[in-house]
């Protein structure tokens, strides 16, 4: 699957984030970065939607353009919340609420927001709101407000590594966690290859790809995702990582 992760604001002099005890744009960055990494890491391909420069008015133009151009399969947009100067009391967290238009923008969106909420955030629940990135990508798109800079009692419960964690987990589910895994046995029926994502080979860099003959191979966890195998096994003869996709047509996996 691809993603287009969208690091809010984090793109001056024009679009800075929101500023409370913390500021936004430091915040965004660490859970996009880590977020990045995660899914890079499960085997996904990930375009980083955002913009390094952008002219007055033209930074969420920007976000959209790459992601349509690239056509990624989920937008995610990260952000953090502010209060606008209302009176909220510290001692609790005012907590998190995510944005999308289409249904199924809304599912993911819950999926995210549910994992989010096992931190300790307030649920504020799935919104409604017609932003630029969420109106003209053309792709389901989520923007998560992941909780409240000037919110100390917010503050203080947030951890990036948390909470890139748990929109990970809310995107593509726990792939570490191994009591729900299927173990299995892939058999190769066509000599082929084994990609780090289910992109065509052809876009992607030649160094990722790795043979494979026919025959039978073990692995610890498997799915179907977009006319592939997603397939986990820890044999590092077939290279450093221990995720591949292998196209469909050309092997089949059974439960072991």
């Amino acid at each position: 699957m691809k993603f287009g992760i969208d690091i809010g604001h984090n793109c001056p002099p024009w679009d800075t984030g929101a500023v409370g005890f913390k500021k936004e744009d430091d915040l965004a960055k660490d859970v996009g970065t880590r977020l990045i990494k995660k899914l890079s890491a499960a085997g996904h391909s990930v375009i980083n939607c955002t913009p390094s420069t952008a002219a007055e008015g033209e930074s969420l133009r920007k976000r959209v353009n790459k992601a349509n151009v690239n056509q990624v399969d989920i937008f995610v947009s990260i952000h953090f919340n502010k209060a606008d100067g209302k009176a909220f009391r510290t001692d609790k967290p005012i907590g998190t609420e995510i944005f999308a238009l289409s249904n199924i923008g809304k599912a993911i969106a819950q999926s995210v927001l549910t994992e989010i909420v096992k931190l300790g955030f307030k649920n504020r629940g799935v919104k409604n709101a017609q932003f630029f990135v969420l109106k003209h990508t053309s792709m389901p798109a989520i923007l998560i407000e992941c909780c409240f800079v000037d919110s100390q009692a917010d503050m203080n419960l947030f951890d990036a590594e948390k909470m890139a964690d748990a929109i990970k987990v809310g995107l593509i589910g726990d792939a570490q966690d191994t009591s729900e895994s299927q173990p299995g046995i892939l058999k190769v029926t066509q000599k082929t290859i084994l990609k780090p994502s289910t992109l065509q080979s052809s876009d992607l860099p030649p160094e990722t790809l790795i043979d494979i003959d026919l025959g039978e191979y073990p692995v610890l966890d498997f799915r179907r995702e977009e006319r592939h195998y997603w397939l986990k096994w820890l044999d590092k003869s077939q290279g450093d990582r221990d995720v591949h996709f292998v196209f469909e047509e050309y092997a089949e996996v059974k439960e072991t």
